[in-house]
């Protein structure tokens, strides 16, 4: 993220044409002291702060942090919208939760004709987008369309740092089998010191509040016998095939990759970095995969060779504890064992450059692949 409250230096041809072009964000009613962001870029918001215009067409996410009375930030709350040229958005602070919500008016229409009339008289209270960042952001969010924003967004529109939980009824709660005699209690009471969540209350996100991504298939399935589960864990093909078919097509997941990761990078959405993590852990560790869907693979490369220096600081340290490192190295590993050797070198220099990652013996055989020779004694 990027709090720069330097002036921005623009061609004057460029901003007229970026101003009859780009879209406006009107905001009322936020209190002064506000944060607020759209981007990769944070402010603080002003006595003379109404929004924000010349923003290009696309994906954008903003968002704001209420400040308490001893400066503290409440966690950022924000929204996404996919921008057409010319749109006008309108929304509102809302005192009781202290979050932007919809404009809550009888005519909306009426009032966005009545700001488009008096863009000149607002371009004062408008600040203009910060186009220092706007490849950054492209790089980032390039391939989302509106349709898969709309998917995945919560239903409420709202993406908070963390998801709204509720306990479940009682009605709800899982129950255990009916049971009979001393041993079954035994076997209860084995199983919760076995597993303590089992003394945690049962809770569900609230209806509306969690982003809905696609389900990300078990690199193991739970039915696999037990000769099938050294299959799956050395390559996930299965697993990777049953994701892809999730999606109308295979951009859908770059799509979906790019969106969580913003809904990470920008409003430190938790449920969004895990949805992320869960797919890098699945993809990296298929061959087969590679082989498969090279263009796919090709892709997802260059995804991350953009998102990966903006990993939060405790991720960007490379070492057998750092499983993010651990899973890019292993797609490494299959990108050159399967002809993608220019997409690997191309992320391997980038990782290096902005990280400092380095990935020695990369294509050196795993120890724990050789086989293991077992010494027998002399007769």
């Amino acid at each position: 993220m990027n709090k720069d409250n330097s002036s921005m230096k623009m061609d004057p041809q460029l901003a007229l044409r970026l101003l009859a072009d780009g879209g406006v964000l009107v905001i009322a009613g936020v209190p002064e002291g506000t944060e607020f962001g759209i981007d990769l870029c944070a402010y603080t918001i002003g006595p003379d702060f109404r929004g924000v215009k010349m923003i290009p067409p696309g994906v954008h996410y903003i968002w704001c942090s209420s400040r308490g009375p001893y400066g503290d930030a409440a966690p950022r709350v924000g929204f996404v919208h996919f921008f057409h040229p010319n749109e006008i958005v309108v929304r509102e602070w809302d005192h009781e939760v202290e979050e932007l919500r919809p404009r809550r008016i009888a005519e909306p229409e009426v009032e966005r004709d009545r700001i488009r009339k008096n863009l000149a008289q607002l371009e004062r209270v408008l600040a203009p987008y910060d186009y220092r960042y706007v490849v950054q952001w492209k790089e980032l969010t390039g391939s989302v369309t509106e349709s898969c924003m709309n998917r995945c967004r919560p239903s409420e529109g709202t993406i908070r740092t963390n998801i709204e939980l509720q306990s479940c009824p009682d009605a709800d709660r899982p129950r255990g089998g009916a049971t009979s005699g001393s041993i079954s209690r035994r076997n209860a009471a084995a199983r919760l010191l076995l597993d303590e969540s089992e003394l945690l209350p049962d809770l569900k996100p609230v209806e509306g509040t969690a982003p809905r991504f696609s389900t990300v298939p078990l690199r193991v399935p739970q039915a696999a016998l037990p000769a099938e589960v050294s299959r799956h864990a050395l390559d996930c093909i299965d697993a990777v095939d049953k994701l892809l078919e999730g999606f109308e097509t295979a951009d859908g997941l770059i799509e979906e990759l790019q969106l969580a990761y913003a809904f990470f990078l920008v409003g430190y959405s938790v449920e969004s970095l895990a949805h992320w993590r869960k797919l890098l852990g699945l993809l990296a560790h298929s061959q087969t995969a590679v082989s498969k869907h090279k263009l796919t693979y090709m892709k997802y490369s260059e995804v991350l060779a953009h998102q990966l220096p903006h990993l939060p600081e405790e991720l960007m340290v490379p070492g057998p504890h750092n499983t993010v490192y651990k899973d890019v190295r292993e797609l490494l590993v299959n990108l050159h064992a399967e002809g993608l050797s220019v997409s690997a070198e191309r992320l391997t220099k980038r990782l290096e450059k902005k990280l400092g990652w380095e990935f020695e013996g990369l294509l050196d055989e795993d120890p724990e692949d050789q086989p293991v020779v077992i010494e027998l004694p002399e007769a």
